[in-house]
């Protein structure tokens, strides 16, 4: 007699087999597998960021004290509205033809559907922000040799509590009619802490402040990225089903 997984389809007792890190990882894959093939995110993500400090550099005369007084929050919105454009994809392609039944039918842990799509989001965030750093050091007359370490250093920490949350979210509205409108208006209230950290961050480092004086913004980060990454993970399973 045959065991239960011989009969199973080959992906299935595939799904068996990975577990939770490896179900994850294979969303993963798949994931920049399809971006690499289309580059349907990243080049909308990436033209946003450009367009915006684009439109900044004609509107105001950056460099100088403008660095300071405006670059953190044009840098920022950037970022957070580009990423509005990635987290709406996150469960596009699944939702076509109703594929998202098929993988919250397979026999894997559903965390690992939302570790492999906010790790997808995170990954996403971080190469617009390293794709688009040249232009705003261009822009605003920066050199990045000074500030490049701690710069990469406060984006992962952004990018990682945006993909937190904003994966979350992103399956919360998936299935809604006017899910374009309602995620940026349920995810800006929640990220505001983020948003506020990270400039805070960013104008004491092109200040060349001592690293103390902005370890409290980086906490504040750390730990929001932690507590609800670890939230999203036990309430994904419900938001789900829903």
């Amino acid at each position: 007699m045959s065991s239960t997984s011989d009969r199973l389809p080959p992906q299935v007792a595939l799904g068996e087999e990975r577990g939770f890190w490896g179900a994850a990882m294979a969303i993963l894959r798949k994931d920049l597998l399809a971006e690499w093939r289309t580059k349907e995110r990243l080049s909308t993500m990436v033209f946003f960021v450009l367009l915006t400090l684009l439109v900044f550099n004609f509107s105001f005369e950056l460099g100088g004290s403008a660095l300071h007084q405006i670059g953190p929050g044009v840098l920022w919105s950037a970022f957070v509205f580009a990423s509005l454009f990635g987290l709406h994809r996150t469960f596009a392609a699944e939702q076509e033809n109703n594929c998202i039944d098929a993988l919250l039918v397979a026999p894997i842990n559903r965390g690992a559907l939302y570790l492999g799509k906010m790790v997808g989001n995170l990954l996403f965030l971080l190469m617009v922000e390293l794709l688009t750093l040249p232009f705003f050091a261009l822009f605003f007359n920066l050199s990045l040799q000074t500030y490049l370490l701690p710069l990469l250093g406060v984006f992962a920490l952004g990018a990682g509590c945006l993909s937190a949350v904003g994966t979350l979210f992103a399956a919360m509205c998936g299935n809604l009619r006017l899910r374009e409108l309602l995620l940026p208006l349920l995810l800006l209230p929640m990220v505001a802490p983020v948003i506020i950290s990270c400039v805070g961050t960013t104008s004491m480092i092109f200040q060349e402040r001592n690293p103390e004086e902005y370890l409290p913004y980086l906490r504040i980060l750390g730990v929001y990225c932690v507590v609800f990454s670890t939230l999203s993970l036990i309430l994904f399973d419900h938001v789900v089903e829903e």
